[in-house]
């Protein structure tokens, strides 16, 4: 019988907050949506494996999400610990296993290779860009320690990402078997589901309401950019401006450019000088600093929007989507990401852009240099075609028609390829192919100890003394005290609980008890007895006995020579 229950690898929690400042990256928002999405679209089980820290918080926020959406979805899936993940994946075939956090697929193989047993399941994650320059090194050193399987996949969101990824990867391949006569084991597919969008949420609204509640003009021809403006990792706005004047100038006051989005002081001070000296001054607002339940509503109160993104992190572009979906036309370079996304002339227009290789200096000195100083030079070297962003401006500015017949089509194109519920069934589909695939494949790795930590192994020459099995021990009077409940046990909270109070004083009353009938206790006796009698291993016995004679609870005897604990 084929397996129907995913599981998922939490990196956090899913509601959006509402009071928190807009400018989130991308691959954060589009995470957390995701997983909103799987919850509420997926019509067989998912096995959520979250920390222990945030168990409480994803059960309350599970009940928020029934009372927001009217569905309880959380009545179908599982809300697990991690610390429990170990006796489900050995005890529970899933149809596969996909880390939300990405970009990596060694968390999820390393869960795989330690805990599952029987039949292979598929591994899979996101992937959300390697253009930063530390990734490289990262992504070497996890693949080498992550052998995978062809029914594993990374998961792109647009086939220029897959392209991009599938030439970083022969890139290093070649050098790896180059320089040092080893090859990457890795055999992973790289698979392409895009990103969906909440249509709910980006949907076109009374446009005059919209502008009374934001206070913005109500006569005018609003052009909207929303994101991140930052040189470095999103867009340059400056040559917005220089083609925005040119337009401006025709059209006089009926324009007004809307710039919302977080932006650095010495950048301010920048676009603030160019906005003066183009003569720009009433023409340009600039919003920063606004909460994210008013970004919808930006939208909604605009005409066009415009995003000339020139970063390499744009390997997808959530914005254009969300303004398509909110019922505008959308003018964006043709660059990346966002180049799959909008069907020029009938969504939109896409930007002609330029680049060629200008970057060997920037390349030799990158491991010198943060991420964000790179792509910041990159970025001034990628050109959209200024004329051509005018003249794109000028056509919707000019013809409120043909803005909202672009604006219905873009909207119809984004119900119809990226609502989530679509987006929802690809995953679905993807995980059910990878787990044929699966069938035909045979386990032959085993390397989770290329990425398991031996503390006690490794580390064992810092103390002193390390305990064995003949060391005898029993209760100290403070031990006896505790038994009785008149002194406190000062047992640290902690979610993991590999600690617990009540194994604590069952495990103490256990000692009293023998100490009472003057009974020697070893700590093999210990470790057999109490294991047997609550089912613990004796790596777990041996835990308590420690931590009882750090808190001087209990007397440790050691090789002829007595190790006290504080009375």
């Amino acid at each position: 019988m084929t397996p129907t229950t995913v599981g998922l690898l939490l990196p956090g929690t899913f509601l959006r907050h509402p009071d928190v400042i807009s400018g989130e990256p991308g691959s954060s928002v589009a995470g957390r949506e995701l997983l909103r999405a799987l919850l509420t679209f997926s019509e067989t089980p998912l096995v959520l494996f979250v920390n222990e820290y945030l168990v409480e918080t994803l059960q309350k926020e599970s009940t928020v999400l029934a009372d927001i959406t009217g569905v309880d979805t959380m009545s179908l899936h599982r809300i697990i610990p991690i610390q429990q993940m170990p006796y489900i994946l050995a005890n529970e075939t899933l149809l596969a296993l996909h880390d939300l956090n990405g970009p990596f697929l060694d968390l999820a193989a390393y869960a795989r290779s330690r805990f599952a047993k029987g039949l292979l399941f598929p591994v899979t994650c996101m992937e959300y860009g390697f253009s930063y320059q530390n990734f490289l090194r990262e992504l070497v050193v996890r693949l080498l320690l992550t052998p995978t399987y062809p029914c594993d996949a990374l998961v792109c969101t647009t086939q220029v990402a897959k392209l991009a990824t599938k030439n970083i990867l022969q890139r290093l391949r070649h050098r790896l078997q180059e320089d040092f006569g080893c090859s990457l084991p890795h055999s992973f597919q790289l698979a392409v589901i895009p990103h969906g969008i909440d249509t709910d949420l980006f949907k076109p609204r009374n446009k005059a309401d919209m502008r009374t509640l934001l206070e913005l003009p109500k006569d005018k021809v609003i052009v909207l950019y929303m994101g991140r403006i930052d040189p470095a990792s999103k867009s340059d706005v400056i040559p917005l401006l220089i083609a925005f004047q040119r337009v401006a100038q025709k059209h006089g006051d009926q324009l007004l450019l809307l710039l919302v989005g977080p932006i650095t002081d010495t950048y301010r001070g920048k676009v603030d000088e160019v906005i003066r000296e183009l003569g720009l001054q009433g023409k340009v607002l600039l919003r920063t600093g606004i909460p994210k339940v008013s970004v919808p509503l930006y939208y909604s109160a605009s005409d066009i929007f415009v995003s000339l993104s020139d970063t390499l992190q744009e390997n997808f572009g959530l914005t254009p989507l969300e303004a398509m979906s909110s019922g505008l036309p959308v003018i964006v370079s043709d660059w990346a990401g966002y180049r799959e996304l909008v069907v020029h002339g009938e969504t939109g227009f896409k930007v002609l852009t330029m680049w060629g290789e200008s970057d060997e200096t920037l390349c030799d000195l990158a491991p010198f240099y943060d991420w964000s100083s790179d792509h910041f030079y990159v970025g001034q070297t990628v050109a959209a075609k200024p004329e051509a962003v005018a003249h794109f401006l000028d056509l919707l500015v000019s013809n409120e028609p043909l803005r909202q017949e672009i604006g219905k089509r873009a909207r119809q194109h984004v119900l119809s390829h990226y609502h989530w519920r679509n987006i929802v069934r690809q995953f679905w589909e993807l995980w059910s192919a990878l787990r044929e695939v699966s069938t035909s494949i045979e386990r032959s790795f085993k390397t989770d100890d290329l990425m398991r930590p031996r503390y006690y192994h490794d580390f064992q020459h810092f103390a002193t003394i390390a305990i064995n099995g003949d060391d005898k021990i029993c209760l100290t009077q403070r031990g006896v005290r505790v038994c009785c409940r008149r002194e406190g046990l000062f047992l640290l909270d902690d979610a993991r609980s590999l600690l617990r109070s009540d194994t604590a004083m069952k495990f103490l009353r256990f000692i009293r008890y023998c100490t009472t009938l003057r009974l020697p206790l070893t700590i093999a006796q210990v470790e057999k007895v109490v294991g047997h009698k609550w089912k613990m291993s004796p790596e777990e016995v041996r835990r308590y006995i420690l931590w009882a004679f750090k808190y001087g609870l209990i007397h440790i005897h050691h090789a002829g020579e007595e190790i006290k604990g504080s009375s």
